[in-house]
C-alpha cells in the first residue's frame, strides 16, 4: 500500500523530534499547518482514501500543486493574512522536501509556488530609557530581599543583554554560565549552540539571584512541579521557569509601567535595536541573535535609520529650523 498523508505526517513528526530536534512548539506549529491543509482537502471533497483506522486519509499524489493553489486561495477566503500564509507554505516546503527525500513522491508540488507578498513590519521594540526602567522594576519597589523579585531582575537582564529567545531563556543551565568570562551559553532556534556576552548589570543581577536561589530549591514541595537543581532559573517550587511564566511576569511588569503589550520578543528587539543605534556592527547583531541571514538582521536598519535622522535633525547646524 502506498505511503498516505496520515503515515507521512507521523514519520514527519519523528523527523523533526529525532532527526531535525526541533522544539516541540516547533513541531506542533509545523504540523498544524498540515493539518489545516488536510482540512482543505476534507472541505473541497477530495476523494477519501478508506483507512484502517476510520480516519480520512488522502493519497499524497492527490497533493498536487493545484490542490495547493486551492489550499492558498482557501486561506485567503478564511481573511488569513500573507504573513500567516508564507509561514504555513513554509511547513509544506519543509514537509514536502521530507517526502521527496524518503522517495514517497516524486516530484515537489510546492516547488514553483511563490510566497505571498507581503508589507514588511518593523519590529517592535521599547526606548532604551523604557528598556532600562522595565528590566529594574522587579527591585524597583519590592523589598531586595524577596527571592522572586531578584530572579525576576536577573532574567529581564539577561533577556536584554543577550536578546534571547524565551525558549532559549527556559532552556538555560547552570552549567550554561560561564562567570568567570561573563558570557552565557544557549540553545537557540533550530538546534544552534550561540554564546553571548553579558553586560555588568546583568551580572550582577544574576549574582543577587544566585544569593537567594537554593530558598526556591529547598522551598516548599510541589506534586505538579518537580524540582530542577540544574535549571538556571527556576520557580517558586524550584521547578524550571517556563516560559508561558516568563511572559506572565513580563506582562504583569509592562502593563503596571503602562508600556503596554510588551513580550519577551519585544526584549528581543529592544536588545538589537539598542545595539545598532549605539553603532554596534550588524554582522555582530546577526551572530548574537543566531539569524542564518542578514537580510533578517537588517530590519532592524530600518528602525536605527530614523534614529539616525532624529538625531540628524537635531544636531546639524543646516537642518535646524
Amino acid at each position: 500500500m502506498k505511503t498516505t498523508l496520515q503515515h507521512a505526517l507521523a514519520a514527519f513528526r519523528v523527523h523533526l523530534t529525532e532527526t531535525e530536534r526541533r522544539a516541540e512548539k516547533t513541531i506542533e506549529n509545523y504540523l498544524r499547518d498540515l493539518h489545516l491543509l488536510r482540512n482543505y482537502l476534507i472541505e473541497s471533497g477530495y476523494e477519501n482514501l478508506n483507512s484502517t483506522n476510520q480516519e480520512t486519509d488522502f493519497a499524497l499524489n492527490q497533493i498536487d500543486s493545484l490542490a495547493l493553489r486551492g489550499f492558498i486561495s482557501y486561506m485567503v477566503e478564511r481573511n488569513q493574512t500573507p504573513r500567516s500564509i508564507n509561514r504555513r507554505l513554509s511547513s509544506l516546503r519543509m514537509f514536502f522536501k521530507f517526502l521527496i527525500h524518503r522517495g514517497w513522491i516524486e516530484t515537489n508540488p510546492i516547488e514553483n509556488i511563490r510566497f505571498l507578498k507581503q508589507n514588511k513590519r518593523l519590529p517592535a521594540f521599547l526606548d532604551q530609557n523604557q528598556a532600562q526602567t522595565l528590566v529594574e522594576h522587579p527591585v524597583a519597589k519590592i523589598a531586595k530581599e524577596h527571592a522572586l523579585a531578584l530572579r525576576d531582575r536577573a532574567m529581564l537582564e539577561v533577556l536584554y543583554a543577550t536578546g534571547m529567545r524565551v525558549s532559549s531563556l527556559e532552556s538555560l543551565n547552570l552549567a550554561d554560565l560561564d562567570v568567570g568570562r561573563s558570557v552565557i551559553h544557549m540553545r537557540a532556534k533550530g538546534g544552534k549552540r550561540l554564546t553571548a556576552p553579558l553586560s555588568e548589570p546583568a551580572m550582577e543581577a544574576l549574582r543577587n539571584y544566585f544569593s537567594i536561589r537554593t530558598q526556591l530549591l529547598n522551598g516548599p514541595v510541589s506534586k505538579r512541579h518537580p524540582k530542577d537543581p540544574n535549571a538556571l532559573f527556576v520557580g517558586r517550587f524550584g521547578e524550571r521557569l517556563s516560559a508561558r511564566a516568563v511572559q506572565l511576569r513580563l506582562k504583569k511588569f509592562s502593563l503596571a509601567l503602562g508600556l503596554g503589550k510588551t513580550t519577551p520578543h519585544t526584549l528581543r528587539h529592544s536588545c538589537a535595536t539598542h545595539l545598532l543605534e549605539n553603532g554596534a556592527d550588524l554582522r555582530f547583531v546577526q551572530e548574537l541573535l543566531g539569524h542564518s541571514n542578514l537580510s533578517t538582521t537588517q530590519h532592524y536598519t530600518h528602525v536605527t535609520m530614523a534614529h539616525i535622522q532624529d538625531v540628524y535633525q537635531h544636531s546639524h547646524p543646516r537642518s535646524k529650523k
